[in-house]
């Protein structure tokens, strides 16, 4: 293996908790991966218009609209993963209570509801599975508005961990009434911008935030870096994976009363676009297109890339067609992703028996 691990770099000591973090970093090549080739099935449906976002939950794939979907339109669609039939929709378009205007997919293992975070209403609002209504079941109260847009984990013990946008700490933990209560993980300078401020390496590492209720193991993946970082709730420590690219893309920094953004090269290809964590293994969605490439041929992302929980890279699996979002579905053995182009649907992998 050339994969290269590097002892503890530091220890960090936080007021939110009196146990220590530890951070250890991995170099990885694209040879310490097998290739493993996998094909799918397709499946459509009418009533999903221009999909957003998308997750797996019990026996449910769940599908958020893009914004400008007009507003008579609902927000989600239920799917039924057991005979792949339309469930029902959810979600409607407003500012009111139990309204929701541009919400995001909240993880969690819970069969009979979902949530999702709606920033702009300021609230995170709660969905029954089982009623017809479009309306949510509850609103709740938002974390601290000034920590900017969060991607949001319903963990076991009832609390949420978030990935901030903008934040001195990789991962941020909120009691159910939105209190900031723990921050964990120091952002680490980058050597080749040692000027660099906190707030745009935190912008430069953003991507995806995924994980596991059962293990406790959460991942941070950077959609414009060849890193992601492993993150144990139960011991509070990390595992940065980096590589094969270590260059620093090129950007620019703007600046504005929404808060901060970078601007890429339209011709620098994106990195971790997607993560899941099953029981034994990170899956990460890997891209490798530029926004060219997807505004000429609808290229987004066409490999998974399979690491332990540890961050010991296994497996390239390699996709028949372009996709955007992946899920994991353990008790069927199947991956099932939202796929790209002007019809997208839903694509299942079966899972290697490798991976098995």
């Amino acid at each position: 293996m050339r994969y290269l691990y590097h002892l503890a770099l530091s220890i960090f000591f936080f007021s939110c908790t009196s146990e220590s973090e530890k951070n250890s970093i991995i170099s990885i090549e694209l040879d310490d991966f097998k290739e493993i080739e996998i094909s799918s099935e397709l499946h459509f449906f009418e009533e999903i218009i221009n999909p957003s976002s998308f997750m797996h939950q019990g026996d449910k794939i769940l599908i958020g609209e893009y914004h400008n979907v007009p507003d008579e339109y609902p927000r989600f669609h239920i799917i039924n993963t057991v005979d792949w039939t339309y469930d029902k929709p959810k979600g409607k378009v407003g500012q009111g209570p139990l309204e929701n205007n541009v919400p995001s997919f909240i993880e969690s293992q819970d069969k009979d509801n979902f949530w999702v975070n709606d920033y702009n209403n300021r609230k995170i609002s709660s969905f029954s599975m089982n009623d017809t209504s479009l309306l949510a079941s509850k609103d709740h109260n938002i974390p601290d508005p000034s920590l900017g847009r969060l991607d949001l984990i319903l963990i076991p013990n009832g609390n949420y961990l978030g990935m901030a946008s903008e934040s001195e700490s990789k991962i941020l933990e909120f009691d159910r009434e939105g209190k900031l209560i723990g921050h964990y993980g120091d952002l680490e300078k980058i050597a080749e911008m040692p000027d660099l401020p906190i707030n745009q390496i935190s912008l430069l590492n953003k991507g995806r935030f995924g994980g596991n209720q059962e293990n406790e193991v959460y991942v941070l993946t950077s959609m414009y870096r060849d890193k992601l970082e492993i993150f144990n709730y139960k011991t509070k420590d990390f595992i940065s994976v980096i590589g094969p690219d270590l260059k620093v893309p090129e950007f620019e920094y703007i600046d504005s009363k929404f808060g901060g953004m970078m601007s890429f090269p339209p011709n620098y290809p994106k990195k971790y676009q997607e993560v899941a964590v099953s029981e034994k293994f990170i899956f990460a969605l890997y891209s490798g297109f530029s926004y060219n490439d997807y505004a000429k041929s609808g290229l987004t992302a066409k490999e998974i890339r399979v690491f332990t929980l540890k961050g010991k890279p296994k497996w390239r699996l390699l996709l028949d067609r372009s996709v955007s979002y992946i899920s994991i579905n353990e008790q069927a053995n199947e991956i099932y992703a939202l796929t790209t182009g002007e019809d997208p649907g839903i694509a299942v992998f079966q899972i290697p028996k490798e991976l098995l």
